[in-house]
């Protein structure tokens, strides 16, 4: 029987594709294996280089790599709005990207709805905001999150 968070993990996956390897676009990365909060950046670096395929090796590691920063991570008492979270990163390419995860979406009211259904939900104990592109023309966001049961969800952002 699916709960609700079943189904807003379902509805973040039908509003965002699932796994892919599309280079552009986004996609929801998931796992059934525990990841400790000590492995939460690896599981979402290896997410982001699955999501880049075959350009990962075309344009080169060391150009998507650069740019991969941290620049947010959730306070663990913090209120929880995903959208002013990434309104208030201090990276105007990456605060770009996150804005039209929803501003340029298809279906604007479920993209808002479905990222807050899963990333402002108290079934989340840690979340953080990545940028990422290839140092020149791609640039995009990942958010990262990992539940209370320790399973990690990744949504990747790229565009040109």
């Amino acid at each position: 029987m699916e709960n609700s968070w079943d189904r807003a993990v379902k509805g973040l996956v039908d509003v965002f594709g699932g796994e892919s390897q599309s280079t552009l676009g986004s996609a929801v990365f998931r796992s059934p294996d525990v990841v400790p909060t000590s492995e939460l950046e690896s599981f979402s670096f290896s997410s982001y280089k699955s999501f880049v395929g075959k350009s990962w090796q075309a344009f080169g590691e060391e150009n998507w790599s650069k740019p991969w920063l941290l620049l947010f991570e959730r306070p663990q008492e913090a209120n929880r709005n995903l959208l002013q979270e990434i309104a208030s990163v201090n990276d105007p390419a990456t605060a770009l990207a996150g804005s039209q995860l929803t501003e340029n979406h298809d279906s604007p009211t479920e993209a808002v709805e479905s990222l807050k259904a899963v990333f402002d939900s108290d079934s989340i104990q840690e979340l953080r905001i990545y940028r990422v592109g290839d140092s020149e023309a791609i640039t995009g966001i990942l958010i990262a999150a990992l539940t209370k049961d320790n399973q990690p969800i990744v949504l990747l952002f790229l565009m040109d």
